[in-house]
């Protein structure tokens, strides 16, 4: 393992964001009272970032003066020298806040349309609405536009796969959107299940679209190919439902990382077997993230022991 390092505040780490900014990388994490702190990788500095209630003020919240900020869910970017974060929860619609000055930018109605999900993009975010069921891009300045809309809509991917740039929102099944053109290029559909997390990843020629399911199952799908055409049967990866997900390039091949009560394991994207499998017993993985820490791709994950981990591929592909 890289690092490890502990929140301070004697709590859950919730979520994550994994962000570059003025030259660190730092990881956002939202704690299970709705707190906000980053962690700078460098300096191993952890500091509490106390956001404005985003709604304070509005008419329909004025019979409520201690009405607070209820977060669980975050998206962190750096844009024009600014820490920018992304969050809302499955209580409170999407806001933007400037992390460095501890400013509200700018947040959406009081309208129910809570979020199912946030992510950050290339310096847009994408987020998913419950109620709506709308999955929508928003550029820091608030402007946004509706990709579209998707059955109970629950979680969002991003992902790279050459010099393509792909959006994915999982709910009843998943759908895919080209992010340069923002056009929906292709839906799937599991056998059964709801799509709990969604990504995509290159394999050979090939961009493979994998899902997660409340069943415990992956799926694999190729892009390019029709919607009934999996890349291998659905695989049993747990046991309950697949919440976090992410895709690592372990021993020159795509991994798919799942993460269970008590481990983290591996599946190549390829052909569906498992590849490896790490012990996390106590530590309960929350949410993970695959980025580049001090120029490595590495696995960023939290648990419910408030502790954050980062893994380098031979962690994780240790059997």
């Amino acid at each position: 393992m890289l690092v490890s390092a502990r929140m301070p505040a004697d709590s859950t780490v919730h979520d994550l964001s994994v962000v570059h900014h003025a030259g660190s990388t730092l990881i956002v994490c939202v704690d299970e009272r709705g707190g906000v702190w980053t962690w700078s990788l460098s300096t191993g500095e952890w500091l509490a970032r106390p956001l404005p209630y985003a709604h304070a003020g509005d008419p329909l919240v004025a019979a409520f003066p201690d009405a607070e900020n209820t977060i669980d869910m975050v998206a962190a970017l750096s844009v024009d020298g600014k820490l920018l974060l992304a969050a809302g929860g499955d209580e409170q619609e999407p806001a933007l806040w400037d992390l460095g000055a501890g400013e509200l930018l700018w947040r959406t109605p009081l309208n129910g349309a809570y979020l199912a999900d946030v992510i950050a993009l290339d310096g847009a975010l994408v987020t998913a609405q419950q109620y709506s069921e709308e999955v929508r891009l928003w550029s820091p300045d608030g402007t946004d536009t509706v990709l579209g809309e998707v059955g109970e809509l629950s979680c969002l991917g991003g992902a790279r796969v050459g010099d393509r740039r792909l959006i994915l929102a999982g709910g009843s099944g998943a759908e895919v959107w080209d992010a340069a053109t923002l056009t929906n290029i292709a839906a799937f559909d599991p056998d059964e299940g709801r799509v709990w997390a969604v990504t995509a990843c290159a394999i050979a020629e090939r961009t493979a679209v994998v899902a997660a399911t409340e069943k415990g199952e992956l799926y694999a799908w190729d892009l390019g190919a029709g919607p009934d055409e999996l890349l291998y049967e659905p695989v049993a990866a747990s046991q309950g439902p697949l919440e976090t997900m992410a895709v690592m390039t372990a021993d020159g091949r795509p991994r798919v990382v799942t993460a269970g009560q008590d481990s983290l394991r591996l599946w190549d994207a390829a052909e569906g077997f498992e590849a490896g499998h790490v012990l996390t017993r106590g530590y309960d993985v929350t949410a993970m993230e695959s980025a580049v820490v001090d120029g490595r791709r590495a696995l960023v994950t939290s648990g419910r022991d408030g502790v954050l981990r980062i893994w380098d591929e031979s962690d994780l592909t240790a059997r």
